[in-house]
C-alpha cells in the first residue's frame, strides 16, 4: 500500500506540490494527470526518495520512508522517465545488478523476463531493443522482488500501440499480484482504460480525484456507460475550472473518496 500525507515540495520559492494526499491500496492502479508542471513528477519522485521530503510524509507497504528508509525502498520498484542508463547495457548484466539490489537471485530476474516475453533478448543490449521491448525490460525489473508499490513516470511515452499495450499488460500483471500502482500519463485515453482512479494535478494541487464516470460528471459532462467516455474534455474543463479559481465538491480533493 502507498500512503502520501501532506506533501509539500518547493524549488527556490517556486511550490510546485501543496499538502498533497492520497491512499493507493495493494490491487490498485491510480493515475495522475494534469497539465506540464503540476507536480506528477514531483509525486513520484518524493514517494521514492529521489526528494528529499521537507513536509509531509511517505508510508509504503506499512514501512515510512523516513524513519525506515531502507525497508521502505526494498518494497518499491519506480520507473523514472529517464532511466540513466546506457543503451549498451546487457539486459542480463543489468537483470542481475537488480536483482542483487533487491535481494533477490538473478534467476527469478530472468524467469520474469522470459514471463514477459523476453527470454530470448537476455543477451541483447538495451539498444538493440524496439522501444516496446525496452521499457517491458525495464518494467519488469523495476517490479522485481517483493514490490509492494510500483511508481511509474509516463511509462508509454513514445511508444506504438504495441508498445503500448506491452506495458498496460505489465502493469495489469502487478496490481493482479496485489502490487500498488501509482504512475503518471498524459495520455488519457490509455489512462481511463487502465486506471481504477485518476487524480487530477493542476498547480501543484490535487483538484479532483476519481474513476472515469466520476471525473466525466465533475467535468460537466453526461456519459451512459457506453461507448468511449468524453475523458480528455472533461479533464480539460476541469483544469480550466481549477486554473480560474473555480471549487470543486471536497469529496473529491485530497485523501481518499470514502
Amino acid at each position: 500500500m502507498i500512503q502520501l500525507r501532506g506533501l509539500q515540495h518547493a524549488y527556490g520559492s517556486h511550490r510546485v506540490l501543496d499538502d498533497f494526499n492520497l491512499d493507493v491500496d495493494g490491487g490498485e492502479v491510480v493515475a495522475l494527470v494534469g497539465p506540464n508542471g503540476a507536480g506528477k513528477s514531483t509525486v513520484l519522485r518524493l514517494a521514492t526518495g529521489g526528494l528529499a521530503v521537507a513536509k509531509g510524509a511517505v508510508e509504503i507497504g506499512g514501512f515510512d520512508l523516513a524513519s525506515r528508509p531502507i525497508d521502505a525502498r526494498r518494497r518499491l520498484g519506480y520507473l523514472p522517465q529517464k532511466l540513466g542508463v546506457s543503451l549498451s547495457t546487457v539486459v542480463s548484466d543489468l537483470a542481475r545488478l537488480v536483482a542483487a539490489s533487491r535481494g533477490v537471485a538473478a534467476v527469478e530476474a530472468f524467469d520474469a523476463l522470459g514471463d514477459a516475453g523476453l527470454g530470448a533478448r537476455l543477451d541483447a543490449t538495451l539498444g538493440e531493443l524496439s522501444g516496446g521491448q525496452r521499457q517491458r525490460v525495464l518494467l519488469v525489473l523495476a517490479s522485481l522482488g517483493p514490490a509492494a508499490a510500483l511508481f511509474l513516470d509516463e511509462p508509454a511515452i513514445s511508444l506504438d500501440a504495441d508498445g503500448s499495450a506491452d506495458v498496460q499488460a505489465i502493469i495489469r500483471r502487478a496490481r493482479d499480484e496485489g502490487t500498488a500502482v501509482l504512475f503518471a500519463s498524459h495520455h488519457l485515453t490509455d489512462v481511463a482504460a487502465l486506471a481504477d482512479r485518476m487524480v487530477v494535478l493542476v498547480d501543484g494541487c490535487a483538484v479532483a480525484q476519481g474513476g472515469v464516470a466520476q471525473l466525466v460528471a465533475e467535468g460537466g459532462l453526461q456519459w451512459n456507460g457506453t461507448g468511449a467516455p468524453p475523458i480528455e474534455a472533461a479533464y480539460r474543463a476541469i483544469v480550466m475550472r481549477a486554473r480560474a479559481g473555480g471549487r470543486v465538491p471536497l469529496a473529491l480533493v485530497g485523501a481518499r473518496i470514502a
